[in-house]
């Protein structure tokens, strides 16, 4: 059930380059889509607990750091470096960076969780690498342009986007994931509205149109995905998620092919046969016991009997 919540979220979040097209078509800028993404997320979930568990909105002063940096890096941050490398090179570059997630969840889940980098494991790890690099076509000359700036917002994209799953498996011992969602989001949403907050507000008044599309962004692949995500996190170690979570771009090619008629080109089909294959590899192997007693929804904040030992969008 870990790995099949985990392969849901990835799913969910490959849609949102179809939906996306309606929002940037209308006229809204990424920063724009990204802060009322964040901004509407975390304000929805927020009020629900407020109403309706209220329980789960306590956090110990202790985390409040801990929180804070898994807003700023894992939301603020990926969101403004992701957009940065998009302008600086192709969306299908910025992609082929982001998805380099995986290597930096697992050397920092073997340094910080106790994870072990097994054989299976970094062959799952390469596969997924060389498919993704496949799915969005890093082999054409084009693709980088020779932009060092974009890389190197680009690789930290990939690194801020894979640290989620890393300090979510750290949250996830103390706390319940909808705590862990809610203020992720929070603090994550707070620099971004600082930022964009009123060029988001005038766009969305100015294209009312795109409110349909932006629920479904803040609904579906915001709330449903990244609460399939960290409840799968529960489950399965922090590297194999990340690997587990480059299906993404998998579905993205394989909507863009069905719904918009973009050509798919045999490598990447090689590609999505890589990315698949590395999932269905890791699934055969065997999991280990899990890393913290699970949090029951009556007691977020019971602490764990021991600390032993785990991605990100």
């Amino acid at each position: 059930m870990g790995y099949a919540m985990v392969f849901g979220a990835a799913v969910l979040w490959g849609t949102i380059g179809i939906v996306s097209r309606n929002l940037y078509g209308s006229g809204l800028a990424a920063q724009s889509v990204v802060t009322l993404r964040a901004a509407s997320a975390a304000a929805l979930l927020v009020c629900a607990l407020a109403a309706l568990r209220p329980g789960a909105l306590r956090m110990r002063l202790r985390d409040v750091p801990l929180f804070v940096a898994y807003g700023l890096v894992s939301v603020a941050a990926f969101y403004l470096l992701y957009f940065t490398t998009i302008e600086r090179l192709s969306v299908a570059a910025a992609a082929v960076l982001m998805y380099t997630s995986p290597a930096f969840v697992a050397l920092a889940a073997a340094l910080t969780l106790g994870e072990r980098l097994t054989r299976p494991k970094l062959l799952a790890l390469a596969l997924t690498l060389a498919g993704c690099a496949l799915v969005a076509r890093a082999y054409e000359p084009a693709t980088f342009r020779g932009q060092i700036v974009g890389v190197l917002t680009g690789l930290g994209s990939g690194f801020t986007y894979g640290m989620y799953s890393i300090f979510g498996k750290h949250a996830l011992k103390r706390y319940h994931p909808w705590t862990v969602q809610a203020y992720s989001l929070v603090f994550g949403a707070v620099p971004l509205v600082l930022l964009f907050g009123r060029d988001a507000a005038r766009a969305l008044a100015a294209a009312p149109e795109v409110v349909p599309s932006l629920a479904y962004i803040v609904l579906v692949t915001t709330l449903g995905a990244y609460s399939l995500y960290l409840a799968g996190l529960q489950a399965v170690e922090a590297s194999h998620a990340a690997i587990i979570s480059t299906i993404e771009p998998v579905v993205a090619a394989l909507l863009g092919f069905w719904l918009l008629q973009e050509p798919l080109q045999l490598p990447q089909i090689v590609g999505i046969a890589l990315v698949l294959g590395s999932a269905v590899m890791l699934n055969a192997q065997p999991e280990p016991a899990p890393a913290a007693t699970p949090v029951q929804p009556a007691a977020v904040h019971t602490e764990p009997a021991r600390r032993t030992p785990g991605s990100a969008r």
